[in-house]
């Protein structure tokens, strides 16, 4: 009775011990541990070692189903919010297949696995729009949903394994191969070095596999972490494994907890610096309206102009933010009970920052209309045309009481981001600078500059002919050699025009 009673009391006060010692696996997520170890082996594949276009677009496309079958058998269904970003994640797939822009793909990959790894977690709590806590809920959803269960995935495999009439001889199989297979790569790759005859046997039987043993073995230990990382997503999410972890309350007491200033302190900070700004801004109009006006400032050159420019947005872009940072989550009175003096600074440093954005993009385009386009341009201009939108959120939730702040900023980033996935930008980049040379408005044109691009430039380049020298030799061959490397819209055009030469 005694026994029975201490059996008892330890279940109440171990709980969590006890499920984890009988935790098991349903049919559904034993398969899946083993698909996602798949994945992973295609995402170091094909996003990690080797963005191949089309099948990079497979890949994500293919991993959004997948985990969309896995969360419909788990019992959940997508509402009208998860619906968008299911057709988000797909629409922004297909940029790997229309564009060679290595910049744009890498940053679609971020945005792709970003927002996917938060699409799981959205179905799962049904969110029903972009919540206040939104970057909680992305830290969540990345990094402590994932790495919540990121164990789970070979303890389904084994369990998998057990449950096999054959159970004991595929453990055995299993843990030959994982002791072996990375040993007789090292040895291989010895003996490569070590002889030559051996080389030559190993290539004619097995390619170029031994020679890039250490490759291989980095890429398949990569494989086995994503694998693991993709079904702890997944089991996290649907179990709801963490749930406690940054809740609306939780967030909400975080913030709370890191308002220590009294806002008298934070008002003498901010005056002197906002002071600064409204004498510099007025000592400078002249200089800083004359990109309106289309004017260059005497002992300044196009280049010099521009740049300047660059430098105080960011440094002026960089000191508001955390300016405004400071006095909305730091100051004692702020968010609900925020008082009209705390506004009136908000107010005053978004509307200095949106002059600087606005004479900074005058000058850029005074400066793009003598030397032309070029990457850096583009994405700094698009950079700063965001920032000015945000800034002008900001401005409205000052005065907007029931603004949704978070929500508005998401879909402005999501819009901003799908003009600079899919506007073609190195396309355009030598569409427009061919196009001022051709009608003499630059004097120059750097050629060897638009070769240098990716293979959407080139598109431009070769269909109007120019002299590309010697810049273009081996590019056919190229596609040839390693066929991957042109399966995006882009790269297959180039080739074509190639071969009609």
């Amino acid at each position: 009775m005694e026994e029975n009673q201490k059996a008892i009391n330890y279940e109440i006060i171990n709980p969590l011990q006890k499920t984890e010692e009988t935790v098991t696996f349903s049919r559904q997520e034993r398969i899946f541990a083993f698909i996602m170890l798949v994945l992973g082996y295609c995402f170091v594949r094909f996003v990690l070692w080797n963005v191949t276009g089309i099948l990079t677009t497979l890949f994500f496309a293919g991993t959004t189903f997948i985990c969309w079958f896995y969360l419909k058998k788990s019992g959940y269904k997508l509402n009208t919010y998860n619906k968008v970003i299911f057709i988000l994640l797909l629409l922004f797939s297909t940029v790997f297949s229309i564009t060679d822009n290595g910049f744009i793909k890498f940053l679609d990959a971020l945005f792709l696995i970003m927002t996917g790894t938060y699409w799981v977690y959205s179905v799962s709590k049904e969110n029903k729009t972009t919540e206040r806590f939104f970057f909680f809920d992305l830290v969540k959803a990345t990094l402590v949903m994932p790495f919540a269960s990121i164990g789970k995935s070979p303890k389904a495999i084994i369990d998998s394994a057990n449950k096999s009439k054959s159970s004991n001889n595929i453990k055995l199989i299993l843990l030959g191969l994982v002791i072996t297979i990375p040993l007789t790569f090292v040895v291989a790759g010895l003996l490569i070095s070590a002889d030559d005859g051996i080389k030559v046997i190993l290539d004619a039987v097995f390619g170029k596999l031994f020679n890039s043993s250490p490759d291989m073995i980095m890429q398949f230990v990569i494989s086995v972490l994503v694998g693991f990382y993709l079904f702890g997503m997944l089991y996290s999410n649907a179990n709801r494994v963490k749930i406690d972890v940054l809740t609306e309350e939780k967030c909400e007491n975080t913030l709370k907890s890191i308002k220590i200033f009294p806002n008298l302190l934070m008002y003498s900070a901010a005056t002197p610096v906002c002071l600064l700004y409204v004498l510099f801004f007025v000592l400078q109009l002249r200089y800083f309206t004359s990109g309106f006006s289309g004017i260059l400032p005497e002992t300044y050159s196009y280049a010099e102009y521009a740049r300047k420019g660059f430098f105080e947005l960011s440094v002026i872009a960089v000191i508001n933010l955390l300016i405004l940072m400071a006095i909305n989550f730091l100051s004692k009175q702020s968010g609900d009970t925020k008082t009209a003096i705390l506004k009136g600074y908000s107010v005053l440093i978004s509307v200095f920052t949106i002059l600087i954005i606005a004479t900074a993009l005058s000058k850029m385009i005074l400066y793009i209309g003598n030397y032309g386009l070029t990457p850096l341009r583009v994405y700094t201009s698009w950079f700063m045309v965001l920032l000015g939108v945000l800034y002008m959120l900001i401005l409205i939730n000052e005065f907007k009481g029931n603004f949704n702040f978070i929500n508005y900023s998401v879909v402005t980033f999501v819009l901003f981001f799908g003009i600079l996935c899919f506007s073609n930008v190195d396309g355009n980049i030598a569409k427009y600078n061919i196009k001022m040379y051709q009608t003499g408005y630059l004097k120059e044109l750097d050629v060897y500059a638009l070769c240098n691009l990716s293979d959407d430039a080139l598109v431009y380049v070769l269909r109007e002919n120019l002299d590309t020298g010697d810049w273009l030799d081996g590019k056919l061959n190229q596609y040839q050699t390693n066929p991957k490397t042109a399966y995006n819209l882009s790269s297959y055009r180039v080739k074509k025009l190639l071969e009609g030469k």
